[in-house]
C-alpha cells in the first residue's frame, strides 16, 4: 500500500544522487553541505564499485509480528533493484509508457530496528546515497565514510569525531511521516570508534607485528515519538562490528536482554547496543600492549645484559634503534587511539544526559530512561577506567621504550667505535709495514740505479760484440753475429723477466688481501659496508669480505656503478 509522504520528502528523495545538497533539514547545515558532496565524489573510485555484481548489503531488522513478539530478520541485498524492494520504493517508469512513472516512493513503514552494513567496494554510489536520502541520515556521516576513502588506512586513525543532533519541538514537516514510523522528534549520533584485533594467527611475524587497529563510523537515530523506533547505519570493512551485532542479536525471536514494547525499553535497547560498541572498542588493548612489551623487551635485553668482560656477548646491531623506535610508534598510536576512544565514550554520555534531561523528553518516558541511563552510565564509566588504565601503562611503556632506545643506542656506537678502534690498528699495521717495505725498495733503487749502468757497459763490452785488440794499435773490431746472438738471447730474457715481476707483483698483492681479511673477518660490522656497497660483496672461502673494502683500505676506491 502507498504510503503519503510530505512533498519535501518525496522531493529530496526523487532527486537521491545529489544528497546531500537537498536532503529535508538542508537548512540546518548551509553550505557544508557542497563541500561534503565535492570530498565524497572525489573518492567515489576508492569507496564504490561500478559492477553491480559485487554489490553486497547485509542488512538485519527487528520487527513486530502478527503474534506480537518482536522478530530478527537479515538478508543480503545484492542489487540496487533488491535494495528498492526492501526498502518499499516500487516507483518505476511505465514500461508500456517510458514518460510516466508508476508505483510509490514507499509502500511499507520502517522497522523497530534496523541495522545496515556498509562496506567500501560492496556497493555503487547510487546505493549508499539511496540509503541515505531515504532515511535523512545526517550529511557528517559522509566524513566518517570518507576514512576508509583515504590512501594510508592506518593515517585516518587519527580522525576522531563526535556528532549529534536533537530535535524535540519544531521538526521539519518532510521528516514527520507516521505512516513511516518517524514522528521527526529524533536524536541522531554519529562517532567512530576502533578496535585492536589479532592479524592471521598463521604468519610468521614478531609479537607485536601480529595486530592491527580497526575502526567502525557508526550512525545511530532514535526517533522519540511513541514508536521509539531506531536505525543503525554501520561502516565496518572487516565486518568485526556486523560478526559482533550478530551475536547479540542473531536471526529469530529477540534475546531476553532486549525489548521494544516500549519507548523506554526501545530506549535502553539502543543504551544496550552502543555499550556491546563500547567494550568492543575496550577489550583487546590488555594483550596488544602486553604484546609490545615483550616485543620491546626482546629487542633491547642484549642492551641491558651488556658486559664488556664477555668474550661472547652479542653484538648489537644498529638496526636494533630503528625496530624499538617502530614499536615506540606502535605504543604511542595506541594511546592516541585509546585516548580518542575515551573522548568518544564520554561525549555518548555528555549526549544521553543532555537528552534524559531536557525538559522536551517525554514526560511519560523520563523516569524509565534516566534509570536506563544510569546504568549504561556505570557500565560506559568502567570502560572508560580501563582504557585509562590501559592509557597510563601505555605511556609508562613509551617511556621504557625511549629510555631502553637510547641505552641500545649508546651501546651501539661502543661498537661502532670498537669497531673504528681496530680498522684503525689494521690501518696503522698496513701503514708499517708499508713504511718498512718503502724503505728497504728505495735503498734497493738506490743501489741499482749506481750500479746498474756501469754493469750493463762491462757486460756489454765483455762479449764478442765489441772487441779490442792489445796490441799496442788500439784496435776495435765489431761483431754483428755477435750482436745477432746476444740479442737473441737478451730479449727473451728480458721478456721472462717480465713475465716473473709481474707474476710476483699479484702473488703479493693477492697475499696483502688476504692479510687484510684476516684483520677485517673478526669484525662484526663489516655487513655495513655490504650495505653500503652491496654489489662488491665477494665469496672467499668460508670468510665472506668485501672486496671492495680491502681495496677501500689499500687506497683503491671501489668503482661507481655507470
Amino acid at each position: 500500500m502507498a504510503i503519503n509522504l510530505p512533498t519535501d520528502f518525496s522531493d529530496s528523495y526523487l532527486i537521491f544522487q545529489k544528497y546531500p545538497q537537498f536532503i529535508v533539514s538542508r537548512t540546518a547545515y548551509g553550505p557544508a553541505l557542497w563541500g561534503l558532496r565535492d570530498r565524497l565524489n572525489r573518492k567515489k573510485s576508492i569507496l564504490f564499485t561500478e559492477n553491480p555484481s559485487d554489490i553486497v548489503i547485509p542488512v538485519r531488522e527487528i520487527q513486530k509480528s502478527a503474534q506480537g513478539r518482536f522478530n530478527i530478520s537479515k538478508r543480503n541485498l545484492l542489487s540496487e533493484q533488491k535494495l528498492k524492494e526492501w526498502l518499499g520504493d516500487t516507483y518505476e517508469r511505465d514500461v508500456n509508457n517510458p514518460a510516466k512513472f508508476v508505483g510509490a516512493l514507499a509502500t511499507k513503514p520502517d522497522p523497530q530496528c534496523r541495522f545496515i552494513s556498509l562496506a567500501p567496494l560492496e556497493m555503487t554510489r547510487d546505493c549508499l546515497l539511496r540509503i541515505l536520502t531515504y532515511h535523512q541520515v545526517m550529511p557528517t556521516y559522509i566524513d566518517f565514510l570518507l576514512v576508509y576513502g583515504a590512501e594510508e588506512e592506518d593515517r585516518e586513525l587519527r580522525y576522531n569525531a563526535f556528532r549529534t543532533r536533537t530535535t524535540f519541538v519544531d521538526p521539519e514537516p518532510g521528516n514527520i511521516i507516521p505512516d513511516l514510523n518517524r514522528s521527526g522528534r529524533q536524536h541522531e549520533i554519529c562517532y567512530n570508534l576502533k578496535a585492536v584485533a589479532r592479524k592471521d594467527p598463521t604468519k610468521n611475524q614478531l609479537a607485536g607485528d601480529r595486530w592491527r587497529i580497526r575502526q567502525a563510523a557508526i550512525y545511530h537515530r532514535l526517533d522519540l515519538g511513541n514508536t521509539g523506533s531506531a536505525l543503525w547505519i554501520i561502516a565496518d570493512p572487516r565486518e568485526t562490528v556486523k560478526k559482533l551485532i550478530g551475536e547479540i542479536l542473531p536471526e529469530g525471536p529477540v534475546p531476553k536482554s532486549f525489548h521494544f514494547d516500549t519507548f523506554s525499553m526501545s530506549f535502553d535497547s539502543s543504551l544496550d547496543t552502543h555499550l556491546s560498541l563500547a567494550q568492543w572498542a575496550s577489550d583487546e588493548w590488555r594483550w596488544h600492549l602486553q604484546s609490545l612489551e615483550a616485543t620491546i623487551d626482546n629487542l633491547t635485553r642484549p642492551a641491558l645484559l651488556f658486559d664488556d668482560l664477555n668474550p661472547h656477548q652479542p653484538r648489537i646491531r644498529p638496526r636494533a634503534v630503528t625496530r624499538v623506535q617502530e614499536y615506540e610508534d606502535k605504543v604511542n598510536e595506541a594511546v592516541m587511539v585509546m585516548e580518542s576512544n575515551i573522548k568518544i565514550m564520554e561525549s555518548l554520555l555528555g549526549s544521553y544526559k543532555t537528552l534524559v534531561e531536557d525538559p522536551d523528553f517525554p514526560p511519560a518516558e523520563v523516569s524509565a530512561c534516566q534509570k536506563a541511563f544510569k546504568r549504561f552510565s556505570a557500565r560506559m564509566g568502567e570502560f572508560i577506567y580501563d582504557l585509562q588504565t590501559q592509557v597510563e601503562r601505555g605511556k609508562i611503556l613509551s617511556k621504557i621504550a625511549r629510555d631502553r632506545k637510547n641505552i641500545v643506542l649508546q651501546q651501539a656506537q661502543m661498537h661502532t667505535a670498537a669497531r673504528q678502534e681496530r680498522l684503525a690498528d689494521s690501518m696503522w699495521q698496513f701503514a708499517e709495514r708499508g713504511q718498512k717495505e718503502a724503505i728497504a725498495m728505495r735503498t734497493v733503487t738506490i743501489i741499482t740505479l749506481l750500479y746498474l749502468p756501469p754493469t750493463f757497459v762491462s757486460t756489454f763490452f765483455s762479449t764478442d760484440v765489441v772487441k779490442y785488440q792489445g796490441d799496442g794499435k788500439d784496435q776495435v773490431y765489431f761483431s754483428r753475429n755477435a750482436l745477432n746472438s746476444f740479442l737473441y738471447v737478451t730479449i727473451p730474457l728480458w721478456a721472462i723477466t717480465i713475465l716473473v715481476v709481474t707474476f710476483y707483483y699479484k702473488w703479493e698483492s693477492w697475499r696483502r688481501e688476504q692479510r687484510a681479511r684476516g684483520l677485517l673477518s673478526t669484525d662484526p660490522d663489516i655487513v655495513e659496508y655490504w650495505e653500503k656497497y652491496p654489489d662488491s660483496r665477494a665469496n672467499t672461502g668460508d670468510q665472506t669480505v668485501s672486496r671492495s673494502f680491502i681495496h677501500h683500505l689499500l687506497g683503491k676506491e671501489p668503482k661507481s656503478a655507470s
